[in-house]
C-alpha cells in the first residue's frame, strides 16, 4: 500500500467490495489495468470465477500483446493478490458485480479515487460456470443452517460464501467418508452411539457429523468435542445451543485425559505428532467401533529414523526425510491397528486451508481372524529397515500389556496364543 493512503481508504474500500461480492455471489468479473511493473508486453488483468475439481476459484487471465496466461488462486489468496497488485503494478481497476460496478483510479501521485456506479451486468452471476459439483450430494444443506452461519461459512441467506467453499467440499467428504463406515458397521443397528472428537477445534466437522447422524440418519448420537482452548469450547457450547444439538457438547480437555472415556467412534483431524498415537492408544482401549484420523507431524519418528546404507540415499534433502517420516509413521499406525483387530484404510483426504496434510486413516473393529504373527513380523521389518529403536504408540500398547516394547518378544508366541492382543 502506498505510503499516502490511509488504512480506510480507496484501495481497502475496494477490496473489501470484491471480497463481499464474492462472499455474496455477486462477483461477476474484475479488470486491472494501467500496468506499470517491469514485465514487457503486459497490458492488463481479468479476474473471473471457474469452477475446478478442487472448488471455485479465481483465474487470473494475464493479457501480453501476444499471449494469455491463466493462473488458478483460491479465493483468498486471490483477494490478497489484487491487494498487492493495486497501486503498484496497476493504476486502474474496475470491479464488476450484479449490485453495483466499483472503479479505483490512482493519478500521477498515486493517489487513489473511487468511484461506485449502476451495474453493467445485473444477475449475471445466473451465468457463472457451475460445472458438475451442482449435481454432486450434500451430505449437509446450508438453508437455515445456524451452525454454519455461526461458523462462516455461510450467509444469512443460506448461501455457501465463495471464500468458504472449499471448507464446505471438505466437511461434506468428510461426512461421506465416515456414512461409508457407519453403515458398514455394527454401529447402524444401535439404539444409540457414543462419539467423541479428540481435538475438535472451532467444530466444523463436530457440528456436521451431529447433524448428519441425528437429523439426516435419524440415529440417536451423544457427540462430545474436546478442545483444549477454552474460549473455542465456549463458543462452540453457545452455537449448539442454538442450534438445539440436545446431545452434542464440547469438554475442555486433552487427548491423555481421554483415556477409559466409553466411545463408539474416536475421531482426531490434525492432531500433532504423538497426539495421534495418544488417540489410537485411547480408541483401542475403548473398544471404539470406528476410527477416524487425519495425522499431522511426525516428529518423534523423524527423529527416529536411522540412516541406513538402504536407504540413506533417499534422505539427502530435508524435504524427503519429512514426507518418509510421515509415510513410516502411518504405516506404522495402520499396522498397530490392524493387530489389535482392526481392518484399516489409508488414502488422500481433502486438505484443510491451514495444513498440507492430507492422509487419512480409518479403521473399522473386525470380527475377521489375522495372522498377528505377520503384522508382528512386517513391524519388525519396518524399524530394523529404518532404524526405528522406539516408537510411542508401541510403548503405550506395550505397557499397558506390561510387556517390554520389544518386538521379538512379542513375535515369540504361537499364533494362537493371543494373551498380548489388547483389541480382543
Amino acid at each position: 500500500m502506498p505510503s499516502n493512503e490511509q488504512p480506510s481508504g480507496p484501495k481497502v474500500q475496494f477490496v473489501d467490495s470484491l471480497r463481499s461480492s464474492l462472499e455474496n455471489h455477486e462477483f461477476v468479473r474484475l479488470t486491472l489495468t494501467g500496468y506499470r511493473g517491469e514485465e514487457q508486453q503486459l497490458n492488463s488483468l481479468r479476474l473471473q470465477l471457474v469452477r475446478l475439481k478442487a472448488g471455485l476459484r479465481l483465474a487470473f487471465t494475464y493479457r501480453y500483446k501476444t499471449k494469455e496466461i491463466v493462473k488458478n488462486l483460491e479465493m483468498t489468496a486471490g483477494i490478497n493478490q489484487v491487494e498487492t497488485l493495486l497501486g503498484v503494478n496497476f493504476v486502474n481497476a474496475r470491479l464488476f458485480t450484479t449490485v453495483q460496478d466499483v472503479q479505483l483510479n490512482y493519478n500521477k501521485r498515486l493517489k487513489p479515487r473511487l468511484v461506485v456506479s449502476k451495474p453493467t451486468f445485473p444477475g449475471a452471476v445466473e451465468a457463472l460456470p457451475q460445472g458438475n459439483d451442482r449435481q454432486k450430494q450434500r451430505y449437509i444443506e446450508p438453508a437455515n443452517n445456524i451452525y454454519l452461519q455461526a461458523l462462516g461459512i455461510s450467509n444469512a441467506q443460506g448461501h455457501i460464501l465463495r471464500t468458504r467453499e472449499a471448507k464446505f467440499k471438505q466437511i461434506n467428504k468428510f461426512i461421506e467418508i465416515v456414512e461409508s463406515l457407519y453403515q458398514a458397521s455394527d454401529l447402524a443397528q444401535r439404539d444409540s452411539i457414543t462419539i467423541l472428537d479428540m481435538g475438535s477445534g472451532k467444530g466444523y466437522l463436530t457440528f456436521a457429523l451431529y447433524d448428519f447422524l441425528n437429523n439426516v440418519l435419524d440415529q440417536s448420537a451423544v457427540v462430545t468435542g474436546i478442545e483444549a482452548r477454552p474460549e473455542l469450547v465456549d463458543f462452540c457450547n453457545q452455537t449448539a445451543a442454538q442450534a438445539q444439538f440436545d446431545q452434542l457438547k464440547f469438554e475442555s480437555g486433552t487427548i491423555q485425559s481421554m483415556v477409559k472415556r466409553p466411545m463408539d467412534m474416536a475421531i482426531a483431524l490434525h492432531a500433532c505428532d504423538t497426539a495421534t498415537d495418544d488417540v489410537i492408544f485411547t480408541s483401542i482401549q475403548a473398544n471404539a467401533s470406528i476410527i477416524v484420523l487425519a495425522p499431522c507431524c511426525h516428529k518423534q519418528i523423524r527423529r527416529e529414523l536411522n540412516q541406513s546404507a538402504e536407504v540413506k540415499a533417499i534422505w539427502e534433502f530435508g524435504i524427503l526425510l519429512e514426507r518418509q517420516a510421515q509415510l513410516v509413521t502411518d504405516r506404522l499406525r495402520s499396522l498397530f491397528l490392524a493387530l489389535h483387530g482392526y481392518q484399516t484404510k489409508v488414502f488422500e483426504f481433502i486438505s484443510s486451508e491451514h495444513t498440507d496434510k492430507n492422509i487419512m486413516i480409518t479403521a473399522t473393529k473386525s470380527a475377521k481372524s489375522r495372522n498377528r504373527d505377520a503384522i508382528l513380523q512386517q513391524i519388525q521389518q519396518i524399524k530394523q529397515l529404518y532404524g526405528i529403536r522406539s516408537y510411542y504408540l508401541e510403548d503405550l500398547l506395550a505397557a499397558h500389556a506390561r510387556l517390554q516394547p520389544n518386538l521379538e518378544q512379542l513375535i515369540k508366541p504361537s499364533a494362537t496364543d493371543n494373551s498380548g492382543d489388547l483389541g480382543g
